[in-house]
């Protein structure tokens, strides 16, 4: 029974190419390419990427002018008391997406607190030292 198989595995080997053929293109395929999916060299995390469509990734930023001793009487659509400065009035008026123009009003003139009104419109300048007008451009 020995002898028949040690016959056939001889046979085999020479009349056949078979075993080495599939050896060597296993080989070959799997280096070729199962190779890349067996070790995936690709990071898990892709690096963030500014997409061009109709959600932009950050929000935009108005340009917005400080005009003193100016008044923009009319147009506001709310108002409310602020304890600092001009500056914290126009952050309001540029993050409020309604905001077009802002005025802001000394401490004293209309009330003991400074005052910021935030206007949906732009409103014709009138000279006034009691405030600060601006509008986004």
């Amino acid at each position: 029974m020995k002898l028949k198989i040690v016959a056939a595995w001889q046979y085999a080997k020479k009349n056949f190419v078979f075993p080495r053929n599939i050896i060597f293109f296993g080989l070959a395929l799997l280096l070729i390419l199962g190779f890349s999916t067996i070790v995936n060299f690709t990071p898990l995390a892709q690096p963030a990427t500014a997409q061009n469509g109709p959600f932009p990734t950050t929000i935009l930023r108005s340009t917005i002018t400080a005009e003193f001793g100016r008044d923009r009487t009319g147009g506001d659509y709310t108002a409310f008391p602020i304890p600092s400065f001009a500056s914290a009035c126009q952050e309001f008026c540029i993050n409020d997406i309604k905001c077009n123009s802002y005025t802001y009003v000394r401490p004293g003139v209309q009330r003991p607190e400074a005052v910021c009104y935030l206007k949906s419109g732009v409103p014709i300048l009138r000279a006034n030292d009691c405030c600060i007008s601006g509008r986004k451009l």
